[in-house]
């Protein structure tokens, strides 16, 4: 697809790595050490029983989780935003449930192999773009009374701009779960030593099974089961092992010194194509943020003022992990392995964990891949439904049947989800889960200006300006997919600066010539013909 960089050519090509002074000691009661297994570490006899154990139980445990939810789905919105009844604890903590996710994980796990401690701008990023968010998009979206952005639009400009952008927000959402399942994948991989493929087949069937089942509300009690197991598996496991193993002072002896560095300091190693700063990091969650990915859950609250409270915690509940999460990744390029795929370094970092950790942390993983891939799947869904089949077709479905119709539309979803990862990963070896999330925020960035327009108010919402810039907009952004140049541009910044263009110019050209459709555009020709 095109002229792709390789991160791992870009992780070899850094300072190089003095003596190691300090190695993590090899103790005999530890079931597997990454020093001895080379390039790939594989956990021992009993660590696989462990982890594998803690799969099935997880599992199972979501798919009983979705049977007993289903009782709830008695229409459309009960599945999309749980019947806008999420209080805001609820909310704070399926917020963090998105951001500590596999493509995190992978990416994370990736940056602080590669670059080090500058890793922590992935989750910084986001936190600045969900405190944001949580005065302007958040509340506004529960008032607004809207199931999907897209339905706001309509309100806004017209029926031919909500079908246009929900075609566009639609085809981005599919590369949240798309990122999301294979970042998990990744990470699977690495700890497990199974084939990317396989470990992006087991976290996508059984996501797509009880999510089937019990939609939005199966996603509020899996980000419950998802930061338990993690914050306590990822943030005491974490420390346990850094500590344990001589802690700052041994990282610090045994990587280059700028990996300490947490300051924004030009572009990060493995992944300088795809938002490889910390401005362009930060500007990849805004999209997510404000371009349609993060709307159903304000429209999920209770209120207005829930919203706000719920995003809030969510970013109080993220700060541990922007400040830990980085040190798994840099304590592996310390212990001196070396990876082909940086995104594979969590992954071998839970592999140096004990067994009953290392199956916690990796359930965890799984049950965060899982609530983040959820959380697309679910909001994709309510956009092709509600914006594409009913408001598409101009039908309006009973209670019974849209719901059937949401489920069948997850299950293809899903299946889409699975197999583009498996893809995505084969095309763009060692970036293929940020690959994902460059593409749902270009998608998401084509959306930006005409969400801003209707939060600044009518007079700055023209129908003209919203379709064409997000035709514009999206357009490129499959260019740059089919062509490859990603590779080269991150499509997020180019998608951007096309939609705003098209934006500006179009509404002060309309301001001179009147509407081009519509009512307005009637009554002009009109009064020209009857003058």
């Amino acid at each position: 697809m095109g002229r792709r960089r390789d991160a791992a050519a870009a992780v070899g090509g850094g300072p190089r790595r003095r003596a190691r002074v300090h190695p993590p000691a090899r103790r005999a009661d530890r079931p597997w050490s990454l020093a001895a297994q080379h390039d790939r570490c594989r956990p021992g006899m009993i660590a696989t029983v462990w982890i594998w154990a803690f799969l099935v139980v997880y599992t199972v445990g979501m798919i009983g989780l979705g049977l007993w939810t289903r009782r709830w789905i008695d229409d459309d919105e009960d599945f999309m935003v749980a019947g806008r009844g999420l209080s805001w604890p609820l909310q704070g903590i399926g917020m963090t449930a998105i951001i500590v996710a596999g493509t995190t994980g992978a990416t994370v796990g990736a940056i602080g192999y590669a670059s080090g401690y500058v890793a922590h701008w992935w989750i910084t990023g986001w936190i600045l773009a969900v405190l944001l968010g949580a005065f302007t998009i958040g509340p506004f979206a529960r008032r607004t009374g809207g199931v999907t952005l897209t339905e706001w639009f309509e309100a806004n400009f017209d029926k031919r701009v909500r079908v246009v952008a929900g075609i566009a927000l639609a085809m981005g959402l599919l590369f949240s779960p798309l990122a999301n399942i294979l970042g998990g994948g990744l990470i699977l991989s690495g700890l497990m030593g199974i084939s990317p493929e396989s470990a992006v087949l087991i976290l996508g069937v059984s996501g797509v099974v009880y999510l089937y089942l019990g939609g939005m509300w199966a996603t509020v009690f899996s980000d419950i089961a998802q930061f338990a197991l993690f914050a306590v598996a990822l943030l005491g496991g974490t420390l346990w092992l850094v500590l344990r193993d001589g802690g700052i002072g041994m990282l610090s002896a045994n990587l280059p010194p700028d990996f300490f560095n947490p300051l924004p300091h030009g572009r990060f190693a493995g992944i300088d194509w795809t938002a490889g700063s910390a401005f362009g990091l930060f500007f990849l969650m805004l999209c997510l943020t404000f371009g349609g990915t993060y709307w159903h859950r304000g429209a999920a609250a209770r209120s207005p003022r829930e919203a706000t409270k719920g995003w809030l915690l969510g970013v109080a509940l993220a700060l541990p992990f922007a400040i830990i999460m980085p040190l798994s990744g840099m304590y592996v390029r310390a212990t001196g392995v070396s990876l082909d795929d940086p995104q594979q370094a969590f992954g071998v970092f839970i592999a140096e964990l004990p067994p009953v950790a290392a199956g916690a942390m990796f359930a965890g993983i799984v049950a965060a891949t899982m609530s983040t891939v959820e959380v697309g799947v679910v909001a994709g869904v309510s956009v092709l439904f509600r914006d594409v089949v009913e408001r598409g077709s101009g039908r309006r479905f009973g209670a019974e049947q849209s719901v059937r119709w949401i489920r069948w539309l997850t299950v293809v979803y899903g299946v889409v989800a699975i197999f583009g990862g498996i893809l995505l990963n084969r095309v763009s070896p060692g970036v293929g889960a940020l690959v994902g999330i460059a593409f749902l925020s270009a998608f998401s960035a084509a959306l930006l200006p005409s969400v801003f327009a209707t939060m600044l108010g009518r007079r700055f919402c023209g129908k003209e300006a919203s379709l064409l810039s997000i035709v514009a907009a999206t357009l490129y952004t499959v260019y740059s997919l089919v062509s490859g140049t990603y590779a080269e541009v991150h499509p997020m910044f180019v998608a951007a600066l096309i939609a705003t263009g098209v934006y500006v110019v179009v509404m002060v050209v309309v301001r001179v010539t009147g509407p081009w459709w519509g009512r307005g555009a009637h009554a002009r020709r009109t009064t020209s013909a009857h003058p």
